[in-house]
């Protein structure tokens, strides 16, 4: 995954997630449900943003890496 979602891009996947985060917060409390709606909301931004910096080989440099490990 090379491409990095835009602002908008990245708030309609939330808001196509936000059926299930309602749902999810019936089995809380009323008071509570708008904080942890946001929170949830956070996080999964927090979330993303992590997976997107995190630099992983792609498969031809992994076996590069793997066959001169199984040489040593």
């Amino acid at each position: 995954m090379d491409k990095k979602l835009t602002k908008e891009e990245l708030m309609n996947l939330i808001d196509s997630l936000n059926p299930k985060i309602k749902k999810s917060l019936k089995n809380t409390d009323y008071q509570d449900r708008n904080d942890l709606e946001q929170e949830i909301k956070l996080k999964i931004i927090e979330s993303y943003e992590k997976i997107v910096s995190i630099e992983a080989p792609n498969f031809e440099e992994f076996l590069a890496e793997f066959l001169t490990k199984q040489k040593q």
